[in-house]
């Protein structure tokens, strides 16, 4: 009969459980330590340089410093000192082999190295080192898991364990409210951290994170609140002031947002690398004097970007700063493997017109333009300028495609697009677009008056008189007001005059070109017909 396997001692296996024991106090003893605890404090708080200082302090004077090593590679890797906390999870495994949590540093590494199997290897032993009963390690290799989106998955079954084995923890709550964000479950992460937070009611980081699930999802007044909160159990709470004013970005309140911004930069040891975001917000909150003498900084350092720059470019223009706003804008474009986009052809574009320097400023909206066609406001600049500067045929397409915009087009668009055809000669299209304004603005003698022009040159010889109604009626609602039409009311006088002396009516010519010199007795042109026709017999 095949016996059933059994120790041969139940007394043998005493001293291993016991190893187990031991080794699950110790790495629990260790995050009560002190410093652990200071440290993970000013991690939390966004000053993980003064984490890693004064683990580094602690390191140094501790008889046993194998847990204390774990905590400085990972306060190293929150400061983005990831070839140093390599290094001091090696020495870690060196002050004790036997101690867990380097192994999980080390697999942590491994894991943003993209070594993805080499971290589950390390992970699996700093787990059968415990024998998955120690609720610091399990936390620590689902936070490392939770790093990456293609393993956060791997997370939330030793955080369950952590779990049933303290109940009483904040922390695992906190890390599955995590966990169930990383699969987009926001609900679920919600009440993990709601949970959390009634497990430790003077922690401000449930309330943060729950703002960050609303913010996430653009719930302003509830992730406002949830900051808020965080806030007020924990002032020194650098993050919640930060994404406060990232929240008032989002609901365009750039005041706030600034006001946020600057309680974070007094709270953050990360000033410095948070000047470009402040300097946006200002921005954003038309600071721009405020932002520009950021801004003069930022550009100046070796590794600014060109976003950078651009927004100084943009700032300098909004306070009227044209010509240092040129030159950054040049500067910008001029930087290596820079991808314009359509915002700053229709910024420089901008300014370049504020300096009257419009055929550039063309350009320019048309850069944009190519890149995002449907601008509206940028397509009618663009048309305003080619007609100021008679570049008629440049005109025609911009106006068609400024019309093809609009839901209606606007009896302006009609007198500028026929102005257009009248001066390249296209005078059937030109006819077209004045009848519509016409129809759009019966009672304005300007659609009159091009209508004229229009037919005239349809009738070059004035054979049959195409233009004589249109400069009728021009003459019917102008004569309210001749001095404000006195020249208009001139050229549609010259015109009938001239029409009916081709028609050999003397007394209509006659008639007419009295009324030019009623106007103008200068008139040359007039005064010529009239003696013209004092020859006729």
């Amino acid at each position: 009969m095949k016996k059933r396997f059994e120790f041969a001692n139940s007394a043998s296996l005493k001293p291993f459980l016991l190893a187990i024991a031991l080794l699950v106090s110790v790495v629990a003893r260790a995050q009560q330590d002190p410093e652990v605890t200071k440290a993970l404090r000013l991690i939390e708080l966004d000053k993980q340089g003064a984490a890693v200082a004064s683990l580094q302090k602690a390191v140094s004077t501790s008889a046993t410093p194998a847990v204390l090593y774990y905590y400085l590679g990972y306060a190293q890797i929150k400061n983005g000192e990831r070839e140093k906390a390599k290094e001091t999870f090696t020495k870690g495994i060196g002050a004790d082999e036997k101690q867990p949590l380097n192994y999980v540093g080390k697999g942590l590494i491994a894991l943003q190295e993209k070594q993805a199997t080499d971290a589950k290897a390390l992970f699996d032993k700093a787990l059968t080192m415990t024998k998955s009963k120690d609720a610091v390690v399990l936390r620590a290799v689902a936070e490392a898991y939770l790093g990456s989106s293609q393993t956060a998955k791997e997370a939330m079954p030793l955080l369950e364990k952590a779990k049933k084995l303290d109940e009483t923890s904040s922390e695992t709550e906190v890390l599955i409210g995590d966990a169930f964000l990383a699969v987009n479950n926001g609900g679920s992460a919600v009440s993990a951290y709601e949970r959390a937070a009634k497990l430790d009611p003077k922690s401000a980081k449930p309330h943060y994170k729950i703002g960050l699930v609303y913010l996430r999802s653009q719930n302003v007044p509830v992730a406002e609140e949830a900051f808020n909160k965080a806030i007020s159990i924990d002032p020194d709470y650098a993050l919640a002031y930060k994404e406060l004013g990232e929240l008032y970005y989002l609901a365009k309140d750039g005041p706030k947002a600034v006001k946020a911004y600057e309680k974070y930069l007094e709270h953050t040891e990360k000033a410095d690398a948070a000047q470009l975001r402040y300097a946006f917000f200002l921005f954003m909150a038309k600071d721009f004097a405020k932002a520009n003498t950021i801004f003069a900084k930022l550009v100046e350092k070796p590794d600014a970007t060109p976003t950078t720059v651009k927004y100084y470019a943009y700032s300098q223009f909004e306070a009227k700063e044209l010509e240092k706003s040129q030159q950054t804008f040049e500067k910008y474009f001029a930087m290596p493997n820079v991808k314009a986009e359509a915002s700053d052809f229709a910024y420089f574009g901008n300014l370049l017109m504020e300096l009257k320097k419009d055929s550039l400023a063309v350009l320019n909206f048309t850069k944009s333009l190519e890149l995002e066609p449907k601008q509206m406001e940028i397509r009618q600049k663009q048309s305003d300028l080619l007609m100021k500067n008679k570049k008629y045929a440049d005109a025609v397409p911009a106006l068609k495609a400024l019309m093809g915009l609009r839901a209606k087009p606007l009896s302006a668009d009609y007198y500028n697009i026929g102005r257009a055809y009248y001066f390249t000669d296209q005078f059937p299209q030109a006819d077209t677009a004045f009848t519509k304004l016409i129809e759009m603005q019966p009672n304005m003698t300007i659609g009159y008056l091009w209508e004229g022009r229009t037919k005239a040159n349809l009738d070059p010889e004035t054979e049959t008189g195409l233009a004589k109604p249109y400069y009728e009626s021009l003459i019917e609602k102008s004569i309210a007001t001749p001095d404000k039409s006195k020249k208009d009311l001139i050229e549609a006088y010259s015109y009938l005059g001239y029409y009916y002396f081709l028609k050999a009516d003397r007394k209509q010519a006659r008639t007419f070109f009295d009324k030019v010199l009623a106007l103008d007795p200068n008139d040359q042109k007039a005064l010529t017909a009239i003696e013209e026709l004092k020859k006729q017999p």
